[in-house]
């Protein structure tokens, strides 16, 4: 790595950071980025700069210090395991509680494995935004049908907007389920177990059309940036995505359905300091406000413990 430019992926790596923060710090000009072509670069310079600016204030992006460092600072060294869907709000939410001393370890497998994973015990936590067809409920009923008998706690992250990842000035006029899955246009899709994927697969089903007629249909990512990356790149005509993932790439979105993105854990974990400390910062107003602004968010719920099993 010691070409004149770096990829966001190969910052990522160096900081020990996922390289969907590095585009959250780029997207908040903390970190100087070129566009070359279609994609962005970061000069060697500017990331070595970037460093030595932090290492002289440990306080101000705790994230980027190993966990030694944590200690010698006198926090405790805690973790959290973390399966489930993807979304930007988790980022910041990692960031904002290794300021505090706790790791969070994210594993974006998609809504329905993360529930999977917690059931099985591989993870602390998980994170799901599923449509239940049958109620038009969010997330209970599948959490009630995948951890029988469990006792968890569900707290909500946000509330967001699903929609259509499209170029700026959604060329394709591309606003509404019929036109999306015409066939008339490439997408990329989501995982399967995703809650994307759940909310799309409804709508084909809805409107009696086959994937098979979808271009793209099977070409699936496992998070929104790699969504909205591939409409930027042009490899794709829209995708469905949250808005946040659209708006931070600089491109168009158009809203079809509002969602709520839970978390899950098991009841005995609420009393754990690590479990408290993300508790306190998902309800810091601060956080909230850094959420709101990353667009499509609602966060009048977020923190809050909305159902215990």
């Amino acid at each position: 790595m010691d070409r004149a430019y770096l990829t966001p992926e190969e910052v990522a790596a160096v900081l020990k950071l996922s390289k969907y923060t590095v585009y959250e710090m780029i997207k908040r000009k903390e970190l100087p980025a070129s566009k070359i072509g279609r994609a962005l670069r970061i000069l060697r310079t500017d990331l070595d700069h970037f460093m030595r600016a932090h290492k002289s204030s440990e306080e101000e992006l705790p994230a980027l210090h190993d966990r030694a460092a944590v200690l010698r600072r006198g926090h405790p060294l805690q973790e959290i395991y973390f399966a489930g869907s993807h979304d930007l709000s988790l980022d910041l939410l990692t960031r904002m509680i290794a300021r505090r001393g706790v790791t969070l370890f994210p594993v974006y497998s998609g809504s329905m494995d993360g529930l999977i994973e917690l059931y099985k015990g591989r993870v602390d936590i998980a994170g799901c935004h599923l449509l239940d067809q049958t109620t038009g409920e969010y997330n209970l009923p599948y959490i009630r049908s995948l951890l029988p008998n469990e006792e968890v706690a569900v707290v909500n992250l946000v509330t967001r907007w699903q929609g259509f990842i499209v170029p700026l000035g959604n060329p394709r006029m591309i606003t509404s389920w019929e036109e999306f899955l015409s066939g008339r246009h490439r997408i990329v899709n989501r995982q399967r177990g995703s809650g994307t994927r759940v909310l799309l697969d409804f709508k084909l089903r809805q409107l009696g059309r086959s994937a098979d007629r979808v271009p793209g249909y099977y070409r699936e990512m496992n998070t929104h940036y790699e969504l909205a990356s591939a409409v930027l790149r042009g490899d794709a005509d829209t995708a469905l995505g949250i808005e946040s993932a659209a708006r931070g790439l600089g491109l168009d979105f158009f809203p079809v359905q509002e969602e709520r993105y839970d978390l899950v854990l098991p009841t005995r974990l609420l009393d754990q300091e690590r479990f408290r400390i993300m508790l306190e910062v998902l309800r810091d107003p601060g956080f909230k406000q850094m959420v709101v602004a990353m667009g499509g968010y609602g966060v009048s719920s977020t923190g809050k413990i909305i159902d215990r099993m």
